[in-house]
């Protein structure tokens, strides 16, 4: 079981790495460009991305189904279920772009207080626009590899991806080789045209090269009848949205301590997403082996294979706590060199590492339910933990509690680990139920039809 778990979850985490490192590529350009621009970036980023997870969210709902049935022997309906995901993706992606375009901007004017961040992140959010829709495809691809127990090509697109934006942003943010000097503006051109280039390497490949493709055809009418993926997908995609909408929030929250406060929090978002991304792949890795499990042993092979999860998690989270403890005042000096936003980050370093553990909990029970198509409970969960409890708490330590002058703008964090412990308890509990439901019994994928 260690071995089924690790040979899918090292290329998982590293392909996420790799991807999510384009951002921290552009937190650490841009910060050491300027730390207006920084701001901005933190701040579009914050208005765009709960949009763009829930365009990834969606997608999730591929995992569950394309596991099942290449499993059940059935792989012609992976041709179903990508076409609803391409279709999916294009009609979502398109609103989202409208969304980010004609909708964000006014949120972004209101919250920066210095007028070159209201500008730069206003440009961000139109120049970074077009490009959702291929946020949604390139991770339906990726979720189909994953999937199907090919998470190679994923980790070399990706790797790939991550070396262009590291020139791209070379070339478009410092303006070398000839190239206008963009800043932030530079930053979301290159982030679109890694997008761009990764969902093209997958058509060519899985079309052209791949000896034993997993979408081989086109269903056109599929395209317009995705409601069995969106079932599946919506609810984890609101889930999603609403957790990566909590930290946002965060930074529409501490805007109100200024621009360098911003700065700060891009600082601690893109590092604590860094950490948070083996986690990731663990929840995208519990999801498959539970669905395949059930559809092979039963409750008891899903049992076994959460515990080797569960353990393989404390082991990463454990080593996570002690070099941020021990590293929280060098770690901002990666990001930044101003010394304000670097102490600001440092403070919340030291926070943030606390919660690491529920943190963990909550993304493998996240993936052991999708596993089970249960994606409507994390929905709910997510949803009351995380907005009733965290935003609640946080805004009132760091602004009314007898500790507000002391704590600061670290009161929402701390709020922020009350909502997520909270969530975790939630969905252990709501797994043991579901687990309980199907004691006894197989999920007959052989004869379960689109």
């Amino acid at each position: 079981m260690l071995k089924e778990i690790l040979h899918l979850l090292f290329p998982m985490v590293l392909t996420m790495t790799l991807e999510l490192s384009i951002s921290v590529v552009d937190t650490i350009m841009l910060g050491h460009y300027s730390a207006l621009h920084l701001a901005a970036v933190g701040l579009a980023s914050s208005l765009w991305l709960p949009v763009g997870c829930f365009l990834i969210g969606v997608t999730f709902g591929i995992t569950p189904l394309v596991t099942r049935h290449l499993h059940g022997r059935q792989p012609k309906l992976v041709n179903l279920y990508m076409s609803q995901a391409i279709g999916l993706s294009v009609v979502l992606g398109l609103f989202a772009s409208l969304i980010v375009v004609f909708v964000l901007p006014h949120f972004a004017r209101f919250m920066a207080t210095e007028e070159e961040t209201r500008l730069v992140s206003v440009s961000y959010l139109y120049i970074f626009a077009p490009a959702l829709p291929m946020l949604a495809l390139m991770t339906a691809y990726k979720n189909l590899f994953e999937a199907a127990g090919r998470p190679g090509f994923p980790l070399f697109v990706a790797s790939t991806g991550l070396a262009l934006n590291v020139l791209f942003n070379y070339v478009l943010i410092f303006g070398k080789f000839g190239f206008p000097e963009m800043g932030a503006e530079g930053a979301a051109l290159a982030s679109s045209l890694s997008l761009y280039l990764a969902v093209s390497m997958f058509f060519v490949y899985d079309r052209y090269i791949n000896k034993a493709p997993l979408f081989t055809r086109l269903v056109w009418r599929y395209t317009r009848k995705f409601s069995i993926l969106l079932g599946v997908g919506a609810p984890a995609g609101f889930a999603f949205a609403f957790e990566v909408g909590l930290f946002s929030s965060m930074t529409w929250l501490i805007s109100s301590f200024g621009d360098l406060a911003l700065g700060g929090g891009q600082i601690v978002m893109s590092y604590t997403s860094f950490l948070f991304t083996p986690m990731m792949a663990m929840s995208a890795v519990t999801a498959i082996v539970v669905a395949k499990a059930m559809s092979k042993e039963g409750v008891e092979g899903v049992r076994k294979r959460i515990r080797v999860i569960i353990l393989i998690g404390l082991s990463y989270v454990s080593m996570c706590f002690i070099i941020t403890q021990l590293f929280h005042n060098q770690i901002p000096y990666i990001y930044s060199s101003n010394e304000q936003v670097v102490a600001l980050a440092a403070g919340i370093l030291l926070i943030s590492s606390c919660y690491q553990l529920p943190d963990m909990l909550q993304t493998v029970f996240t993936g052991a339910l999708r596993g089970f198509r249960d994606t409507r409970s994390s929905m709910i969960a997510f949803g009351v933990s995380l907005f009733g409890l965290s935003i609640p708490l946080g805004f009132w330590l760091s602004h009314y509690s007898p500790w507000s002058e002391t704590l600061s703008l670290r009161g929402f964090y701390i709020g922020l680990g009350a909502g997520l412990s909270l969530l975790a308890v939630i969905l252990v509990v709501r797994f043991q139920v579901v687990l309980r439901r199907y004691e006894g019994k197989r999920i007959a994928s052989p004869r379960e039809v689109a």
